[in-house]
């Protein structure tokens, strides 16, 4: 230890446990103050870092507590405890959090790395901590690096005036309000993050900082990023309004039912969705309902497109046909259901006017069938007439539907019949999924599942209420280009074969429907945005940051969830999301009730006041580098101040947010304002004023 490090002792190691050690001050020391050959350094605040000497390096740690004489020595008379400030022992407790290393063997530039491997010995020197230290710590380097096509030894001289962030500041620490708390681009953006807090705490503020902070450069903004906002709040329209200010960015607007000029309708075309994403939207059981909606869905698409529709139908037709003959129920509710069908059902092969030629086991042909004392026209309505409770045509009607071709192949019926299957993009019409679910239903009431409409009731009932509703207009769309609306969620327009940016920030206000819709939307959006980057060669070279706010309302953690197939898309992100460079940011007030594969995946994050035990202990148990002291904190941070960690800053750090300008729109209510009026006050003054505002 040199000369200049011997004079910032403040005193010496007497405990050492694997977690925390404890330093008993210098007996002159009695204000925790100690002059300096730069300063009077105060070293006794919690939150602020000592350093010990060990080998060549420095261990670098956190004042967690303060006090006076040993906390374990008993008092053993009431006159003890009247305690002498001259001769009680002063004592700080301290955590080890990381090493200070000389770069390059020089002294004067420290590198500092997260993490303790060594102890120090007993007796060793305490010392408060340097300017230049600090400067280590919060990664005090130049925030912006030149971005020059020249030499390396020539980039330095470059008059370019092309720059970059390689650090981004997000803040001013609260302990050393001088130091700007600054995050690693590539560490932050190019893995999954978390801001958390309850509401009110500033979380949309913080989110709208980062933000705004990363296009600010004027000169080779980041134009290659790209920032999809799901905005349940209708938030971040009003914080981003200014960013197109910097003619490099630009931001789109979408929103559901928008009559705004500047915001883009937002649609989602149903034939977009997967066979779990239906499931989710009907709600449908895995049992029972989801096998019928698969038959479903797979008929309506065979229905749009037009191809072999007619085989298919008559197929369909002449099985549950031939089966209701065959059952044992009345001849009446035979007649009533087969007419049912194909009064809603038929083709120009079979319908209640189809004619045919009877031939009987002689060999004599029939165009007619006896009904009561007269022969009438022989067709499917006729046969299916009742006469004293019997179906005058049943024969006739085996007869019809078991015909067969020159090559002994039946007309109607199929040997190897498959239902067919169903894709996404695959465009069909919307109204036409009832008429599928109930031909689906119908073909499985043949073969014998007569209660599968009783089972499937409610999916019956939630198609028939999506169809009237029209909060779900934005689903209905027929047409639609899946390359196109997959190019521009993520910013892109193609124009003869090129691929161009022309967005970075895409915001999606879905604030005016129901949580059942926005599980909709997110799962959706998600796994389209999902496939696209996985489409994108070379392989993780366009990243897209999904910012997830309120999370909790659609990436749940419940287990017993019906329909959490659909969900897991987010899983599968937080999983293998980063090797495309899919990233994502999750904000939450309840991280308890997130998804616990998506949160454990997250290298990030930025915490805010939370104050619920539950939450609490949910984030212990996924961070479990973080210490006790760390958690005790968030309780009580400010509005506007956030506990960092993660793999993006050297350290934990407290700090206070930059200020957003403008701010998203996630004010308080002004009760005192609100409430104080003139009786008979107007609602539309209060319109105008927030408008003068914004």
């Amino acid at each position: 230890m040199n000369r200049e490090d011997k004079q910032r002792v403040i005193g010496k190691v007497v405990a050492i446990n694997s977690d925390r050690f404890t330093v008993e001050l210098l007996s002159g020391i009695d204000n925790f103050n100690i002059s300096g050959f730069d300063d009077i350094h105060y070293f006794a605040q919690l939150n602020s870092y000592v350093v010990l000497p060990y080998q060549n390096y420095f261990i670098v740690s956190e004042v967690s507590g303060v006090r006076e004489k040993e906390l374990n020595v008993p008092f053993s008379n009431p006159k003890e405890q009247i305690l002498s400030k001259s001769t009680t022992g002063k004592y700080l407790e301290i955590l080890p959090i990381g090493t200070l290393k000389p770069v390059d063997e020089n002294p004067d530039y420290y590198k500092f790395e997260f993490g303790v491997s060594v102890y120090p010995a007993l007796y060793t020197d305490v010392l408060y901590i340097k300017e230049k230290e600090l400067d280590a710590i919060f990664n005090v380097k130049e925030q912006i690096e030149i971005v020059c096509e020249k030499s390396s030894e020539h980039k330095e001289k470059c008059d370019c005036e092309k720059r970059r962030y390689k650090t981004l500041s997000i803040g001013t620490s609260t302990i050393f309000p001088d130091y700007e708390v600054k995050i690693d681009i590539d560490k932050f953006f190019a893995g999954h993050s978390a801001v958390l807090g309850n509401t009110g705490s500033g979380k949309s503020c913080t989110i709208s900082s980062i933000l705004q902070s990363i296009y600010k450069l004027s000169n080779h903004s980041a134009v290659g990023s790209t920032f999809i906002v799901f905005d349940v709040n209708g938030e971040y329209k009003q914080a981003f309004s200014e960013v197109s200010e910097n003619t490099d960015i630009e931001v789109q607007n979408f929103c559901i039912g928008s009559s705004d000029k500047d915001v883009k309708e937002f649609t989602l075309p149903h034939w977009f969705l997967t066979i779990d994403e239906w499931a989710l939207l009907l709600q449908a059981t895995e049992k029972t309902q989801i096998p019928i909606l698969r038959n479903a869905l797979g008929l309506a698409s065979v229905f749009s497109i037009g191809e072999n529709v007619n085989e298919l139908k008559n197929h369909i037709l002449a099985t549950c046909i031939s089966e209701i003959l065959r059952d044992e129920t009345s001849s009446p509710s035979k007649s009533d259901r087969i007419l049912s069908i194909l009064q809603k059902f038929n083709t120009a092969e079979i319908s209640l006017t189809t004619e045919f030629t009877f031939i009987d086991q002689d060999g004599t042909e029939h165009n007619s069938v006896r009904i009561g004392n007269q022969n009438v026209r022989l067709n499917l309505r006729n046969c299916l007439y009742v006469h004293f409770g019997v179906i005058v045509g049943t024969e006739q009607l085996h007869y019809f539907l078991e015909q067969t071709n020159g090559d002994g192949l039946s007309l109607f019926i199929q040997e190897k019949f498959q239902m067919p299957s169903y894709e996404k993009y695959q465009k069909f019409t919307f109204d036409i999924i009832e008429d599928a679910l109930d031909l689906a239903l119908l073909y499985e009431e043949a073969h014998g599942n007569r209660h599968i409409r009783d089972y499937c009731s409610s999916l019956i009932t939630r198609v028939k209420s999506i169809k009237d509703r029209t909060d779900f207009n934005f689903l209905k769309k027929d047409d639609g280009n899946i390359s196109e609306y997959k190019n521009s969620l993520i910013g892109l327009n193609e124009v003869e074969a090129q691929k161009l940016k022309t967005s970075q920030i895409t915001i999606i206000d879905i604030s005016a429907v129901e949580d059942e819709i926005v599980e909709v939307i997110s799962c959706v959006i998600s796994r389209i945005i999902y496939e696209s980057v996985k489409d994108i060669n070379p392989r993780n070279s366009y990243p897209v940051n999904l910012i997830l706010e309120e999370a909790h309302r659609y990436i749940s953690r419940n287990p017993m969830g019906t329909f959490l197939k659909a969900n897991k898309i987010f899983d599968s992100i937080a999983k293998e999301g980063r090797k495309f460079g899919l990233l994502l940011l999750v904000s939450s007030q309840r991280p308890s009730e997130l998804s616990k594969t998506v949160l454990s995946q997250c290298s990030n994050f930025i915490v805010h006041r939370i104050q619920n035990p539950e939450d609490l202990a949910h984030i212990r148990q996924i961070t479990p580098h973080i210490s006790e002291t760390i958690l005790r904190r968030m309780p009580s941070i400010p509005t506007q101040h956030a506990l960092i960690f993660g793999h993006s800053v050297n350290l934990p750090t407290t700090f206070k947010v930059h200020e957003a300008k403008p701010l998203p729109k996630s004010d308080n209510n002004r009760i005192s304002e609100n409430w104080f009026r003139q009786k008979g006050f107007s609602l539309t003054e209060n319109v105008e004023m927030s408008d003068e505002e914004e």
